[in-house]
């Protein structure tokens, strides 16, 4: 378990007991007997209210853990599509342009796996990355055609290098993709809204009040972090893995 897991329990865990401390001073300034006798009233705002809540939260989680899982499923299918690149490679008659082409996908490859997450973690792209991948543009494109064999092994390189670049430009898309400000700022708010209710619930029990306030709290603060460290795959505990890349890379370099 990373550090940074960790640092997600605790945020939850000061979240819970800072609510618990919170609803106990709250307590100790007496409650009116009008919150009390108000409790079926506000027992019916927190269901309505966490019904709306609940359908947002659901709808963001499942978006953000799409985009992430898109994003994975992204990096394989490039990877794919590269080593598939470097397999057409291989029927060319010059052996030359054999290596050149593998010595191309295996520099981009590598540039990718080791300095486009950080990029794009804090919302740019790797420079390092686009300037292998127009090299690797490059060498494809130049290759010197010889015979009728050559030419169409030319032409499967092309399309190969077409079905990478879509590829990486749908996986560039999505990667760059975050919850808009304004529906965050929603989610905080509700959540926010929703804790208030709970802190005027107006339950008699002392233990219990305390207890629920804490735990709805504690649930709340680690439901927005969880959320907010799957909106970027590439920081945070929860990051897509640059392994498909790598071991393409390492299979390439062995032939």
């Amino acid at each position: 378990m990373e550090m940074n897991e960790y640092m997600i329990y605790q945020r939850a865990a000061l979240t819970l007991i800072a609510a618990g401390l919170l609803q106990t001073m709250l307590r100790a300034l007496r409650i009116p007997e009008a919150v009390y006798s108000d409790v079926h009233g506000v027992a019916a705002y927190l269901g309505v209210l966490g019904g709306l809540y609940s359908i947002v939260v659901a709808f963001l989680i499942y978006v953000v853990w799409e985009q992430f899982n898109r994003v994975q499923i992204g990096l394989g299918q490039e990877a794919s599509a590269l080593e598939d690149l470097c397999r057409v490679a291989t029927f060319l008659t010059e052996r030359n342009d054999v290596r050149s082409v593998q010595a191309a996908v295996r520099q981009y490859m590598e540039a990718t796996a080791g300095d486009e997450a950080p990029r794009l973690a804090v919302g740019i792209t790797s420079a390092l990355a686009e300037e292998r991948f127009d090299a690797m543009c490059q060498v494809v494109r130049s290759i010197d055609v010889d015979g009728p064999k050559d030419q169409v092994i030319s032409g499967e390189l092309l399309r190969a290098l077409t079905r990478v670049n879509d590829a990486r430009d749908g996986r560039l898309s999505v990667s760059a993709t975050r919850i808009p400000p304004t529906l965050w700022n929603l989610v905080v708010f509700a959540s926010c809204v929703l804790f208030a209710g709970f802190l005027v619930l107006g339950i008699q029990s002392f233990a219990i009040s305390v207890g629920v306030t804490a735990c709805v709290a504690g649930t709340l603060g680690f439901l927005l972090s969880v959320i907010q460290d799957m909106d970027n795959p590439f920081d945070g505990v929860w990051n897509v893995s640059y392994s498909q890349m790598t071991s393409v890379s390492a299979r390439i370099g062995q032939k």
